[in-house]
């Protein structure tokens, strides 16, 4: 186990590759979109707002992991445009080279490059240096002055948490998938999870009972303890737990995440309550997701941007996220510009 990690600074975390998103819009609204890739995004809109509103005296590493061929096109990028950037970059396939024994499956997934993202975001705490790392994506930004002194709401990490399945961007059989890994190892533990914001956290015969489930990106993650959930793993499997985990998805929807696994080891343990605050602000909220795009979200969300967004006491960081492929990059940070001048 990794000792003497650093306090009172903080790790981000963010795997990205360059082509992403490579259609238009149909039928295109908030500034007719056009073709976008990631590194163009963080270049626009979240780095911007980074350099505003971050305390970069906090930041210890910027960690980015992408592609072989894309992080010298990155880095060259960001080394240009944000010096001041403490960017530390990864090859994805020499942090996970584990993978090229599930090349076959890798391919049939949907998605497969999602699934090797959550693998790195666990991966690489083996590499984290501070007590605490941020894992996010190319589609966050943030709203409003944050550093160590925001990480903590009291004695404990902000987080954003769900109390159901339905109409969030969370899903029931990412923690069923991640149940399966952490309990049925030799023998069947846990044959059902129950997630009921009335209930207290327990394991009670064979049933979890949860009253929430951690978020999806933005989260911060105790270094420690996701090296506690590799070891656990491992321990129990008698295997490298990158193994393991392949050989317990079968690619989105029915997989687990980097933020199940995590949230589930943490119930085991009975940490929760221990670690993290569930009382505003939290470290996200009233984000623009494709679940809420769809009804029509977008309206509301830019119409009243200033409130809900920038103003809004809530929450630090947002997202809209990257795959609305009806909102042109220029459209966000028009409605950011005011701000971060």
């Amino acid at each position: 186990m990794k000792k003497d990690l650093i306090k009172g600074w903080f790790t981000f975390v963010m795997p990205m590759i360059i082509n992403h998103r490579n259609k238009k819009g149909d039928p295109a609204k908030h500034g007719q979109q056009v073709e976008d890739n990631d590194l163009e995004r963080i270049i626009k809109i979240q780095l911007p707002t980074f350099r505003k509103f971050l305390n970069l005296n906090d930041l210890l590493e910027f960690i980015i992991i992408s592609r072989s061929t894309d992080i010298p096109i990155i880095k060259e990028k960001l080394d240009e445009l944000f010096p001041e950037f403490p960017f530390v970059y990864y090859d994805e396939a020499d942090l996970l080279p584990e993978l090229n024994k599930h090349t076959d499956l890798l391919r049939r997934m949907w998605h497969p490059g999602w699934i090797i993202q959550q693998l790195a975001k666990i991966e690489i705490s083996k590499y984290i240096k501070t007590e605490v790392y941020f894992s996010f994506e190319t589609d966050l930004f943030l709203t409003k002055p944050f550093g160590m002194e925001q990480v903590y709401n009291g004695d404990k990490l902000i987080c954003s948490y769900y109390t159901k399945y339905k109409d969030t961007p969370t899903r029931e059989s990412w923690h069923i998938q991640s149940t399966n890994v952490l309990y049925n190892i030799d023998v069947i533990e846990a044959e059902g999870l129950i997630l009921d914001e009335e209930t207290e956290n327990r394991k009670e015969g064979k049933i979890l009972y949860m009253n929430k489930v951690m978020g999806v990106s933005p989260q911060i993650f105790v270094t420690k303890e996701m090296l506690g959930l590799i070891k656990y793993i491992e321990k129990g499997y008698k295997n490298n737990y990158k193994h393991v985990l392949m050989a317990h998805t079968g690619g989105h929807p029915n997989t687990w995440t980097e933020y199940s696994l995590y949230w589930l080891w943490l119930h085991k343990q009975d940490k929760l309550e221990d670690y993290y605050s569930f009382e505003s602000p939290f470290i996200c909220s009233t984000e623009l997701l494709t679940s809420n795009y769809k009804k029509g979200f977008d309206k509301e969300y830019f119409d009243n941007f200033d409130e809900l967004v920038m103003n809004n006491k809530n929450h630090y960081f947002n997202i809209i996220q990257s795959n609305i492929s009806q909102i042109s990059l220029d459209f966000i940070a028009s409605k950011l510009k005011k701000h971060i001048e």
